[in-house]
């Protein structure tokens, strides 16, 4: 008697185009974005998401969920979701794949947990103080291990992304989330960014920053949080005013400097910091709401003689 063949299971999904599509548009991501995360093409998220592809690989459709950071179950079709089946190869030759399959996903999983974990370094730079209204520039830097990820940034609520270099590959204004798409090699690499505070920022309050580094290598997803400062205060105080002594001294003008060289084509006004700097001494101005160089003009006392 001729042994039963034995299915051979090729693991496919199908998917929601509609869903996809959905989801991408409320999490203001780009055909683009989505397209460098999963390693293909526009048209073939283009297509995904028209149903012109009803039916993917189950490693895309993974790598599909993690680009939307929603769970698979989300994006796959339930009602109808099944694995196609193709009948061909013998029994025999299918349980010596089987077997071959289990033996190298045991050697793959032992070399894994043997294999030192990439190290990186994810920090953000921030000023200790920012005044309402005012745009300021944040940076991130990155050490460390080569690899491939993802940041991502959350500014405050109410805050405005400007600008930023490298260029981010998503921006979802009403979250105020940015995302870039990394690829860290061998020599430290940073990202800078202009954010600007909202006008109606409350003085003497503090706001937070949060951050990570979605690493991504070839066995797994690794989340790096973003170290050093989280943190800052909405006072009258300068952000290149380090010390908040209302003076611009020699060494903050230099910091100021270096930035405005790396965020060529972009940069805040150093001409106006210069202009502090020169006069030794700055206040906040409410009728123009911005800073002048100087001291703070004093109102004459009214005298009132005696009789």
């Amino acid at each position: 008697m001729t042994p039963e063949k034995e299915p051979i299971i090729d693991a496919v999904v199908q998917i929601d185009g509609a869903t996809i599509k959905k989801v991408r548009e409320q999490s203001a991501l780009t055909q683009l974005y989505v397209a460098k995360m999963v390693g293909v093409t526009t048209d073939t998220i283009s297509r995904w998401e028209n149903n012109r592809y009803p039916t993917i690989k189950r490693p895309n459709a993974e790598k599909l969920a993690e680009a939307l950071e929603v769970p698979l179950e989300q994006i796959v079709r339930q009602d109808t979701a099944e694995e196609v089946v193709s009948q061909g190869e013998p029994w025999f030759v299918s349980r010596w794949l089987w077997a071959g399959f289990v033996t190298l996903s045991l050697i793959a999983g032992l070399t894994l947990w043997l294999w030192p974990k990439p190290v990186v370094l994810a920090e953000r730079v921030l000023p200790s103080y920012v005044a309402p209204g005012m745009t300021f520039p944040v940076q991130l830097r990155f050490s460390g291990s080569p690899i491939r990820g993802v940041v991502r940034e959350q500014i405050p609520p109410g805050w405005t992304f400007v600008s930023s270099t490298p260029e981010p590959d998503s921006v979802d204004v009403d979250q105020g989330l940015i995302r870039w798409i990394v690829q860290l090699g061998a020599e430290p690499m940073a990202i800078y960014y202009l954010v600007q505070v909202a006008p109606d920022a409350a003085l003497k309050t503090m706001t937070r920053f949060k951050g990570e580094l979605v690493a991504h290598t070839s066995s797994e997803r690794t989340r790096i949080e973003l170290i050093g400062a989280d943190q800052l205060v909405i006072q009258h105080i300068h952000w290149a005013d380090l010390n908040a002594d209302g003076v611009i001294d020699d060494d903050e003008m230099l910091d100021a400097s270096y930035l405005s060289e790396n965020m060529a084509g972009f940069s805040f006004d150093l001409d106006s910091i210069e202009q502090l700097w020169i006069e030794d001494h700055y206040y906040w101005d409410e009728n123009s709401q911005g800073f002048k160089p100087g001291y703070a003009p004093q109102a004459d006392s009214a005298v009132t003689a005696r009789p």
